[in-house]
């Protein structure tokens, strides 16, 4: 293998890079190694190797939403939703 002596720079927010040398420093990697790493990872797939389109955020209707039984200390669900090869919606609502 060759060794590595191409220089890359980059500036960054201090925090960022103390916060990203913390989680690579969990792998056992340096910040070069983990650029080093998404450098060839990026030739390998022909671009990000990540996706970048935001992840949805979940929609809640609100008239979907079951209302907690006081009397159980959780949400009891509607006997529609009982799975009738297990006992749990029976031993939930006795």
């Amino acid at each position: 293998m060759t060794a590595r002596s191409a220089e890359v720079k980059s500036y960054v927010l201090p925090d960022v890079k103390s916060g990203a040398q913390a989680v690579y420093a969990r792998w056992g990697m340096s910040l070069s190694d983990a650029v080093n790493t998404f450098l060839i990872k990026s030739i390998e797939v022909g671009g990000l190797p990540f996706d970048m389109r935001p992840e949805p955020r979940p929609v809640y209707d609100a008239a979907s939403v079951i209302a907690v039984d006081p009397k159980y200390g959780a949400s009891v669900l509607p006997a529609e939703m009982d799975d009738e090869e297990d006992e749990l919606y029976a031993s939930l609502v006795r």
